[in-house]
């Protein structure tokens, strides 16, 4: 699309789209060649109605997906279902992951960006910079209340990881020491609401081994009781690895989705791989969600996160 925002360093390329909730949409190891982040079985689809094509549906859980590429979303004021906050009816994943974001800034390594929100009081400015001599995306967001009033937002960070990248052997490793199901999840193949130490279930299943092509899996939950806030995801054939690093003050959860060709109804039909590790200020369901990024009057907070993609070593 001809009005993306690249970054390109020596190792990495990154593709931004502004205009719908800075989307990234492609985060290459430029070596390689891979680009690690998922991309949608229907991506042509969404970029003709981002493009300006009519939508098939006005249902707004089914328009936000016939619009969503894959890659790499921010979740504000709301994340999963449509709720309300602070009175708003706020539709599914929220509004920062559809407005149109202004770009501040642009230049080959760097970018600032901006988006002041309509259902809340709330902007996010946020910086994007390529490491010059590291494979390293930095990106902090500030997340301002622009009112007197106080309020509690959700704010989710939502890489989502497939394509060639999950191809072959890969394994998931978190500084989290636990993993509770998502309660309304009831496919997925730990038991809804459970709760385990990190990565194995009671019953011995390891969730850190990724299970490879052919191998049919759902799992939603939340990541929690970090030893630092850090998860990586290594495909062992390729000998690469994305490393997420984050603040947990505002984010002491991390989602935990993945959806390995296993439903069979809308959307994904079993043409989805992917796998998503989703820093966040709540848990994705349940009689305790709750977040805890609380922004009292015309408080500002600084939200950083670093990814890392580069190779490992023992690649076969």
């Amino acid at each position: 699309m001809d009005n993306l925002v690249k970054l390109v360093s020596e190792h990495l390329e990154l593709d931004i789209d502004p205009g719908r909730g800075a989307d990234i949409l492609a985060l290459r190891h430029r070596a390689s060649g891979v680009d690690v982040l998922f991309s949608s079985p229907w991506r042509r689809r969404a970029d003709a109605v981002r493009a300006g094509a009519a939508p098939t549906t006005h249902d707004p859980y089914a328009g936000w997906l016939e619009r969503y590429r894959g890659g790499w979303q921010t979740l504000c004021p709301n994340a999963g279902a449509a709720r309300l906050v602070a009175g708003a009816p706020v539709a599914f994943h929220g509004e920062a992951s559809v407005v149109e974001w202004e770009v501040v800034s642009a230049g080959p390594v760097e970018a600032d960006l901006r988006a002041e929100l309509f259902s809340v009081p709330v902007r996010v400015d946020r910086n994007v910079t390529l490491s010059p001599d590291a494979p390293v995306v930095q990106v902090v967001d500030t997340v301002t209340n622009l009112s007197d009033v106080p309020l509690a937002v959700d704010y989710v960070i939502h890489p989502a990881f497939g394509g060639r990248f999950l191809d072959g052997e890969c394994v998931l490793r978190t500084g989290a020491r636990r993993f509770t199901a998502d309660p309304e999840t009831e496919d997925s193949v730990v038991a809804p609401g459970s709760a385990h130490p990190w990565p194995l279930t009671a019953d011995g299943l390891d969730l850190g081994a990724v299970p490879r092509p052919g191998e049919r899996r759902v799992l939603f939950g939340w990541l929690s009781d970090f030893d630092g806030h850090w998860a990586s995801l290594t495909n062992v054939d390729l000998g690469l690895a994305v490393r997420i690093e984050w603040d947990g003050t505002h984010l002491p959860y991390a989602w935990l989705w993945q959806e390995l060709n296993f439903t069979p109804v809308f959307p994904w039909f079993r043409r989805a791989r992917v796998v998503a590790v989703e820093p966040s200020s709540t848990q994705t369901s349940g009689p305790d969600r709750a977040t805890v990024l609380r922004l009292a009057a015309n408080q500002a907070v600084r939200i950083p996160m670093s990814v890392t993609l580069g190779t490992t070593e023992g690649a076969r």
